[in-house]
């Protein structure tokens, strides 16, 4: 599955000149993923190289991580296609690949997401264990005008899920993200939300 992965990922880099190229590279206060800190609760470095055409996409992101361990950066190649079914409705379907740099073996998933104006559900397969199969669904709030907000809902099973709201600012090329988990509510702000500066290019 590497090697496939890798290759595809050569594959959307030869496209032609005129294919869209983007990324963005910033710091987040805590790299939440999936509802868990990633670092521990420290701040990360991250960023984001992605080319594009037509429906297809690919990439690699990388963010700096923290298990305690040898672990200190996490590395994803990406690649997909986006379909778009109507003006309202687009299916998205593809592939990712987890690495970090010591300590643990790359995990690959297949996702399929769908997006119907302002409502998202995604479902993500483990290609080694079905048990970290991974759900998520996301609200959009459209009567919020100054900046993008939403509310997600992410599930592994019925013991292990989690809420979290997402607040988005663009200013230009300049992008402030804020991430509430749902137990900030509970006299724990700073230790369940993270609070991202990013530049896109």
């Amino acid at each position: 599955m590497k090697n496939k992965l890798l290759a595809l990922l050569l594959t959307v880099a030869t496209l032609p000149a005129f294919a869209s190229v983007d990324g963005y590279l910033g710091y987040t206060s805590d790299y939440m993923w999936r509802g868990v800190s990633q670092t521990s609760g420290n701040a990360a470095i991250q960023g984001e190289l992605s080319v594009s055409k037509g429906g297809l996409y690919g990439g690699v992101w990388a963010s700096e991580v923290d298990f305690g361990d040898e672990a200190t950066y996490e590395m994803d190649l990406f690649l997909g296609y986006e379909l778009m079914v109507s003006d309202k409705f687009s299916i998205d379907v593809g592939v990712i690949q987890y690495n970090w740099d010591k300590g643990y073996d790359d995990v690959e998933e297949l996702f399929v997401k769908g997006n119907l104006k302002n409502v998202s559900v995604a479902y993500y397969v483990d290609m080694e264990d079905s048990d970290k199969d991974y759900m998520e669904m996301g609200l959009k709030l459209p009567f919020v005008k100054f900046m993008d907000v939403s509310l997600n809902y992410g599930m592994f099973d019925s013991e292990n899920d989690f809420w979290a709201m997402n607040m988005v600012k663009d200013w230009g090329k300049w992008e402030v993200s804020l991430l509430i988990m749902e137990d900030a509510k509970q006299d724990q702000f700073m230790d369940n939300a993270s609070l991202g500066l990013f530049y896109k290019f």
